[in-house]
């Protein structure tokens, strides 16, 4: 072997060695229908203290024992927050017993005008069944930071002030772990499709 043939094989090996944790490394996440995006569990969402529709501590023990779907958005919205709770409500409907291991939970960010009262006649007027919780920013920063949600208030505009949410939907799984995201805009058909076969994430 001379020393070109030697220097070669040496430059094969270190490229090789490069190339293997980009070969095997995990995906972090997978694609498996239109709309959605699963992600490989980790590790619980951070804790967080905010308030339900009926005035009662909404925490991460909430989250355990039961598949959810949350939104992030307000009452105020003029269309993604009224678009999408029709769209869930479809999907409510679509999945009936399976409802029993799934919850819905729309999440205000707009604390100040959404209170209880008025979340409860919100959320009631989608489906009796939906949850609405909201509080503090401290707190629902805690949220949408660990579930890579975001919101921005813009109170510099004339007379109802508009808030910039985040459109998708986020799967949470019975451990309290995200799992997956429905991207905007949903299709009811193809969420509870994907719904359909929980016990396969």
């Amino acid at each position: 072997m001379n020393r070109r043939q030697f220097s070669i094989i040496i430059l094969l090996i270190i490229v090789g060695l490069f190339a293997l944790p980009i070969f095997f490394a995990p995906k972090p996440t997978t694609t498996t229908a239109a709309g959605m995006t699963l992600i490989p569990p980790r590790g619980e969402i951070a804790a967080f203290e905010l308030r339900d529709q009926h005035d009662q501590v909404f925490d991460l023990a909430r989250l355990h024992g039961k598949w959810s779907l949350l939104f992030f958005g307000y009452t105020h919205c003029p269309d993604i927050c009224p678009t999408t709770l029709a769209t869930l409500k479809q999907v409510h409907q679509l999945l009936g017993e399976q409802n029993k291991i799934i919850q819905y939970v729309f999440v205000s960010v707009d604390p100040a005008r959404d209170t209880p009262e008025v979340m409860e006649r919100y959320t009631r007027y989608f489906d009796p069944d939906f949850l609405g919780i909201s509080g503090p920013p401290s707190e629902l920063d805690k949220l949408t930071q660990a579930l890579g949600a975001y919101y921005h208030v813009d109170k510099n505009t004339a007379g109802d002030y508009l808030v910039d949410h985040s459109a998708a939907v986020f799967l949470v799984d019975p451990q309290a772990r995200m799992r997956g995201l429905f991207s905007a805009p949903q299709n009811a058909q193809q969420m509870a499709a994907n719904l359909r076969h929980l016990e396969k994430f």
